[in-house]
């Protein structure tokens, strides 16, 4: 019983996700879009300068960097061009390891590990996009959305450090 009541609690939990990410019936009655699910900013560095600077402080600040991957050039090899995107995985174990280990968090996994997304617009912005973890973590149960603030608290100060360095240039 008790193993299918948070079973329950975990559908309901994504459930809850996917309204707000693909909700536009939500957005009608709540003012509140998709698009406020992430978090962008502008960078005033160049494309592969952000994207270099982002790798730099992720590691600097104690983040293993898992991988970067090119969009662009995986689109590339189907014959197709888009502007410049990458997305670059980030994990921190100190958060991660406590949903990973116990069953009843692990189906956080999904979302792990941290993605930044780095693209550029066609008028040639470069912008740093990642989830908007506060406005996710309230949806979630008590113990995950606590690991994900902390986290989001660890991680956008490594965005931060980006922006700061690229004004001072």
């Amino acid at each position: 019983m008790m193993s299918s009541i948070r079973q329950l609690e975990k559908w309901l939990a994504v459930l809850a996700l996917a309204t707000l990410t693909f909700g536009g019936y939500a957005h009608a009655q709540t003012g509140h879009s998709p698009r406020d699910m992430f978090s962008e900013s502008v960078s005033p560095l160049k494309f592969d300068e952000t994207v270099a600077a982002l790798k730099a402080e992720i590691v600097a600040n104690g983040w293993t960097l898992i991988a970067a991957h090119d969009l662009s050039a995986a689109v590339a090899k189907s014959g197709q061009t888009i502007l410049p995107v990458t997305i670059i995985e980030a994990c921190s174990g100190k958060f991660s390891v406590p949903l990973l280990k116990d069953d009843q968090t692990r189906y956080i996994s999904s979302l792990l590990p941290c993605r930044v997304s780095v693209y550029q617009t066609s008028d040639g912005k470069v912008v740093i996009s990642r989830m908007n973890i506060p406005a996710m973590a309230q949806q979630m149960e008590p113990i995950v959305s606590e690991v994900m603030l902390k986290a989001n608290d660890s991680f956008e100060p490594v965005i931060a450090k980006v922006l700061a360095k690229a004004k001072a240039q």
